[in-house]
């Protein structure tokens, strides 16, 4: 319901309050002031109180309900317009292509990509397409070329699509038959061998120090050297390593979601307002901002991205499951993801000011 706050103005506004109330008229929140009175009443019955002859001075000094709104409106009708045509042609030009990059040096399959994308509207001035769609596009063409594409990312900044690659390596055929040995790469316990070619001089579960010969190109017949070849094959080994890693006491971890979405913020003051709500935690990008110069308010066009905000606090007892994870990632990355960690134990652990310090050894088959 639509109210109105009016202030009657006279030598006996009292007076003037007990006639109205006679009348039938409700009145709200009523305050005297001097030779005034400040009075709330609806719509039906100020219209009422228009129509009354009076030498007291009535006038409307606040609205509340939809006409506040309305009056609003009206009032800034010329320039709501042009805000929102402006935010209107904003988000259109901020989700138009104006670029397409492909990272590769590849001209032919640059054109083959670029072919492709066209087909599915991923060119200069297309609308950007969705993510859910960006991701079935770029499935789509490394299925249909997954014999010359190793990798694919399409990604997109601002209004131009990045498109990130890895060409795949063709293997070439190894026709060199040149006699060798199969040596040790360092030092451990040999655990398994799978020769395919060549005579096996390491023996499981012995001890064998970098560049020992494990698999010969020499074939022997009792003393005699009766063939060279080239010795094919792979060894096992036990090796053994210790991996320091340093933790904080205090640890803040950002961990994206995968939901992004863009953002219309009007800035005030110190404070922002969302036109279409934003995400708890997020990273935020600016794309485009619109300024006053006079006036302390800008609109800003926003790509954020949601992530979860996760804070830990180690202590020596926790801290190890997390120095566990952190170390075997390590090895993996420097020895490879087939490795077989077979043994982990705790060293030591150091306290570093704000930071922990843990040692861990490991056995590993590599």
């Amino acid at each position: 319901m639509n109210y109105y706050e009016l202030k009657i103005e006279g030598k006996d506004v009292k007076g003037f309050v007990r006639n109205l109330h006679k009348l039938g008229i409700n009145l709200y929140n009523i305050k005297y002031i001097k030779n005034s009175v400040y009075i709330k009443v609806n719509k039906i019955d100020y219209l009422k109180i228009k129509k009354i002859k009076t030498i007291y001075k009535i006038n409307i000094v606040k609205y509340y309900g939809i006409v506040k709104y309305k009056l609003f409106i009206n009032k800034y009708k010329l320039f709501l317009f042009i805000l929102s045509i402006g935010l209107l042609l904003l988000i259109l030009l901020t989700n138009i292509i104006f670029d397409v990059s492909i990272n590769t040096n590849n001209k032919e399959l640059e054109k083959l990509i670029i072919e492709e994308l066209k087909e599915n509207k991923i060119s200069k001035y297309h609308l950007c397409v969705s993510f859910n769609k960006k991701e079935k596009i770029k499935e789509k063409i490394l299925n249909k070329y997954n014999d010359k594409i190793e990798w694919l990312e399409i990604k997109r900044i601002g209004t131009k699509y990045v498109i990130e690659l890895e060409e795949r390596k063709k293997k070439e055929n190894n026709n060199d038959y040149t006699p060798r040995d199969v040596v040790a790469k360092k030092n451990g316990i040999i655990t398994k061998i799978n020769s395919t070619s060549g005579e096996v001089i390491g023996k499981i579960d012995h001890y064998v120090k970098k560049g020992d010969i494990l698999i010969s190109g020499s074939i022997h017949k009792k003393d005699d050297v009766v063939a060279t070849v080239k010795a094919e094959g792979t060894v096992y080994a036990e090796t053994w390593y210790t991996v320091t890693v340093i933790l904080p006491h205090h640890y803040q971890e950002e961990k994206k979601t995968g939901r992004k979405k863009n953002v219309i913020n009007i800035n005030f003051l110190n404070k922002t307002y969302s036109l279409n709500g934003k995400y708890k935690d997020s990273i935020k990008k600016n794309i485009f901002k619109i300024k006053n110069l006079l006036l302390p308010i800008s609109i800003s066009f926003d790509k954020e991205e949601e992530i979860n905000v996760k804070d830990q606090v180690y202590t020596e007892e926790n801290a190890f499951f997390k120095a566990s994870s952190i170390a075997k990632n390590k090895l993996k990355k420097s020895l490879g993801e087939d490795i077989e960690i077979i043994f982990e134990k705790k060293l030591k652990t150091n306290e570093i000011n704000s930071k922990i310090e843990i040692v861990i050894f490991y056995k590993v088959i590599e």
